[in-house]
């Protein structure tokens, strides 16, 4: 782990330490964050790298965290959090520190089973699988976001593109599935149309400050990477920004797959994954529960399962909203 910090920030502190002035005392609620994480010797506003994940984000200011994800092209996803507590101090997260639940007995569930879904790769069917995982952020109000059209790959229709986004963002908030289960889901999103601003995601996969506008685009990202979400949010939980930046440099899009399809990637199905993590919800064991959309691995090229929740996917939604 490689961590750039702020020489002279650290210098301060050490000064002070030394006049007998320690660090601020830490509020319940920082207490109850510091106990999950592992502490940075860094300050708000320094680089935080990963170079074993290839992650890397910028130290929010004291109260706001910033939670990123990578997706390979490998399928696999890579993740991390970042937290500060309003003492100043920094706190990493890494994938695993919150808990998967599956709720197996509840009426939920017994409605979306009778879908009869098929398993697959030693899974249960989706309809089947009430494995669910939530981070932590939650929209508290309608999640409006833009989108930047002239970062389109050349050969894909813009409108298209902006069609696919709205209904991957849609999946998400209206909770599509194929379970049979209503739309109880109270998240609500906003499309404001196209933004000349790009996602504050850096080529090399990092994560900016935010900006304050909710921004999806394509571009060069670190070779492998297939895309990357970043979300910003304070210490109650309540989400403030979330960019989404799609890899063109290195990878085909497809938004609509046809019987010709080679090695594109379905825009519909990575989209409704990274939204799904826009709007608070976590990933679950890939080996025991690998037909959900929130599952780590995106299942291949050409295909668009991720698009349609799953039990799982479905609950932690009810659970947040």
């Amino acid at each position: 782990m490689l961590v750039r910090r702020c020489e002279v920030a650290v210098a301060l502190m050490a000064l002070a330490a030394m006049a007998g002035c320690g660090p601020p005392e830490r509020s319940a609620e920082d207490e109850s964050i510091a106990s999950l994480g592992q502490p940075l010797g860094v300050q708000p506003g320094d680089r935080v790298e990963l170079t074993g994940l290839g992650l890397a984000v910028i130290a929010p200011e004291p109260g706001l965290g910033v939670w990123t994800e990578a997706v390979l092209d490998t399928g696999e996803t890579r993740t991390m959090r970042v937290q500060t507590l309003s003492s100043g101090e920094v706190f990493l997260f890494l994938a695993g520190d919150e808990v998967v639940t599956d709720d197996a007995t509840d009426d939920v569930t017994a409605e979306a089973e009778a879908a009869g879904e098929t398993t697959s790769s030693g899974s249960p069917g989706p309809c089947k699988d009430g494995a669910q995982n939530v981070s932590a952020w939650t929209w508290k109000k309608t999640f409006e976001w833009r989108f930047n059209a002239g970062s389109t790959p050349s050969g894909m229709s813009k409108d298209f593109v902006e069609a696919a986004l709205k209904k991957a963002t849609s999946n998400i908030t209206g909770s599509r599935n194929s379970c049979g289960l209503a739309d109880q889901v109270s998240a609500t999103h906003a499309y404001k149309g196209h933004t000349t601003q790009g996602a504050q995601i850096g080529t090399d996969g990092s994560c900016g400050n935010g900006n304050g506008v909710n921004t999806v685009g394509f571009g060069d990202l670190p070779s492998g990477v297939l895309g990357l979400t970043c979300v910003w949010f304070d210490g109650s939980g309540e989400a403030l920004e979330s960019d989404m930046r799609l890899n063109k440099a290195d990878f085909h899009w497809v938004v609509n797959i046809g019987s010709g399809c080679a090695n594109r990637w379905s825009l519909e199905a990575v989209a409704t994954h990274e939204r799904g993590h826009t709007f608070g919800i976590g990933h679950v064991s890939e080996s025991a529960h690998g037909n959900l959309t929130m599952s780590p691995l995106i299942n291949g090229p050409c295909q668009s399962s991720e698009a349609t929740l799953g039990l799982g996917d479905v609950k932690a939604l009810r659970a947040k909203y």
